[in-house]
């Protein structure tokens, strides 16, 4: 053999070998990711606490629509509720010329519909709650951005205010947003404020859910220890931990890259949620199709991220993101026979069960599923050019996949 015929061979060995030597914790994480078995899907939808009435009637539509589709095993379809539990008291807020901070809780008895609505969907094994905050914001933040802001004290004039029209930043909770670029808070604050919201949680739905959703995805080391400390298991993320708002109130730079099944601070484990249907921005049940689609080719959960703004609309605009709802989930049992529909924390309990039915059995499945993995990272795809096996890989899974 010549040469010039092992160049090649040479460059696609020290490729693969600068591959695994760049990119090694890459590798370990998509390989250790627990595989599923069979797609399955969760929708996840956050913001929902305090409100009008409406709101009550609104969840049991919801709880009738769900309950009203099953899986390959009979289960409904889970909508995951990120509650708020409470919301700033606007009036009182002004009354003392924004110096101090008020707030109306879920426990008041003008909010008992909604719990109760709220309660009658978990019974029907269509809800499951998850911790998303107190309230939307960070207390402070919000009476500090108050006192100059006029269009934010407007908003707090408004008795029918959302949180959903609070500007980014302060949205999230877990940061000092008063004045940008946000500081971190202190740890005795957020200790603090995490065991007043899962006290107020177990007085008004009887537990404090063990999954917790950060706000805008804003957190860090101090509220996971803080959340695992008062009884937090699982950490929903995007796939990557922001730490903070930067001075023109945008996200700054990820801090991490996440899996499923990651262990984080304090012995939490993360569960991925990076597929979003919102109905009132024009997400189309085609959509969700093709996300399912993607995450089952790689054997990874698809959780759906929506929010309450997409079914407290207009009542026609609601009809249609509801109808919508219903359409994805109907496709999704036509599309993929075998689909599961489970709660998140169900999900991750499932993951890291050794011999559990929902995960991907055999070396050799798993490792054609690896290898779906890396041609589906972001993070390798110049990598994997470079080394030749962007080319080499594809016709290897499908030989892979027939044996």
């Amino acid at each position: 053999m010549s040469t010039l015929s092992l160049v090649p061979l040479f460059w696609f060995a020290g490729g693969c070998g600068l591959l695994c030597l760049f990119h090694a914790r890459t590798l370990i994480r998509l390989w250790r990711e627990p595989a599923l078995a069979a797609p399955v899907v969760i929708v996840e939808s956050d913001d929902w606490g305090p409100g009008p009435v409406e709101d009550a009637e609104v969840l049991d539509r919801i709880t009738g629509l769900l309950a009203g589709i099953r899986d390959s095993a009979g289960g409904a379809p889970v909508m995951t509720l990120g509650v708020v539990l409470g919301k700033p008291d606007g009036a009182a807020i002004l009354a003392d010329d924004c110096g101090a901070y008020h707030r109306s809780t879920l426990d008041e008895p003008r909010y008992a519909p909604i719990v109760a609505a709220i309660m009658r969907g978990c019974a029907e094994g269509v809800f499951a709650l998850q911790r998303h905050g107190l309230e939307h914001c960070w207390p402070d933040s919000l009476l500090g951005q108050a006192r100059r802001d006029a269009g934010l004290r407007a908003w707090l004039a408004d008795p029918g205010a959302r949180s959903e029209a609070l500007p980014p930043a302060l949205q999230s909770r877990w940061v000092d947003a008063a004045v940008l670029p946000s500081r971190a808070l202190q740890e005795a604050e957020i200790r603090a404020a995490v065991i007043e919201e899962a006290v107020l949680f177990r007085r008004v739905f009887g537990d404090a859910p063990e999954v917790a959703v950060p706000n805008t995805f804003v957190w860090d080391d101090v509220v996971e220890r803080a959340w695992a400390d008062s009884g937090v298991r699982w950490v929903v993320t995007c796939g990557r931990r922001y730490e903070g708002r930067a001075a023109d109130g945008r996200l700054l730079p990820a801090s991490s890259r996440i899996v499923n099944g990651q262990p984080g601070s304090g012995g939490v484990g993360y569960v991925v949620r990076d597929a979003y249907f919102e109905p009132i921005r024009g997400h189309r049940a085609e959509q969700v199709w093709k996300a399912v689609d993607e995450h089952a080719a790689v054997a990874r959960p698809t959780l759906l991220e929506t929010h309450r703004e997409s079914f407290i609309a207009a009542p026609e605009v609601r009809e249609a993101c509801l109808a919508e709802l219903g359409r994805a989930l109907e496709g999704l049992r036509q599309r993929h026979p075998d689909i599961r529909f489970l709660s998140t924390a169900a999900l991750a309990e499932a993951m890291h069960l050794p011999g559990s039915p929902f995960l991907l059995t055999g070396r050799l499945r798993r490792f054609c599923v690896f290898l779906r993995r890396l041609l589906a990272e972001p993070v390798l795809v110049r990598a994997l050019k470079l080394s030749g096996l962007r080319f080499v890989l594809p016709p290897l899974v499908r030989i892979l996949s027939r044996v």
